[in-house]
């Protein structure tokens, strides 16, 4: 996703490109978080405002909600939903 690169870093790219395999993205919306849903804070409704232990409000910091604005800028300046420009 937009929001975790490690595929490009680790080299798992170059190694399929290598092996000439493509790949398929695991949770390209990043659970929800390039949706725009959480540019202003956490949804009392969210998975993030559970307990789930893949999405919580721990990990919805200041910082990450200031990328997805950052992001979702961008979109806005493309003529896309923040959605749009992460797929």
């Amino acid at each position: 996703s937009m929001l975790d690169r490690r595929p490009e870093t680790s080299g798992l790219l170059d190694t399929l490109d290598e092996l000439e395999v493509g790949s398929i993205a695991y949770s390209p919306l990043e659970q929800g978080l390039l949706t725009g849903r959480y540019l202003d804070g956490i949804p009392e409704d969210s998975r993030a405002a559970g307990d789930s232990p893949f999405l919580n409000s721990d990990a919805v910091t200041e910082e990450l909600v200031g990328r997805l604005r950052t992001l979702n800028g961008i979109a806005g300046a493309r003529g896309q939903s923040l959605a749009q420009l992460a797929l």
